[in-house]
């Protein structure tokens, strides 16, 4: 066989398999979950401690959001008034992240007669992105 004819082949076989890998990392295997906080007057004051499978991610003030990219699959989105730790009792809520997608989760803060509640709800894009509007995005998140 020709020399030139080998060099050809075998370049031709490494660009086949240097397609194929990039092509796998060009797979979508994360999305996202953004928090958004747009409590009115009340619990405006203190930030929320938010967490992602019992991690802490970000402390929210009032009408901001953050953006955590996450691998695809089930998370446990929780909040608090304070700490850095999950505690057990913070009522957890349940997301399912898809590829490539954004997952929006609402901070709600209720108060009663004798207990403030702070809890996470998954709102639609449509929602998400009218509050957002006058939100500013907390990109130190610390």
């Amino acid at each position: 066989m020709d020399s030139n004819f080998k060099k050809n082949v075998i370049t031709a076989i490494l660009l086949v398999v240097a397609s194929f890998s990039v092509a796998a990392q060009d797979k979508v295997d994360t999305g996202k979950i953004y928090f958004l906080r747009s409590t009115g007057f009340q619990g405006s004051a203190a930030a929320f401690k938010t967490f992602i499978d019992g991690e802490f991610v970000c402390k929210l003030n009032n009408k901001k959001y953050s953006v955590h990219e996450v691998p695809v699959g089930k998370h446990e989105c929780s909040v608090q008034f304070g700490g850095k730790v999950s505690k057990e009792k913070a009522e957890k809520f349940e997301v399912e992240v898809e590829a490539g997608k954004v997952t929006y989760v609402q901070l709600v803060f209720e108060t009663g007669m004798f207990i403030n509640n702070i809890y996470c709800e998954e709102v639609t894009e449509n929602t998400a992105k009218k509050k957002m509007e006058i939100m500013v995005e907390d990109t130190k998140c610390l």
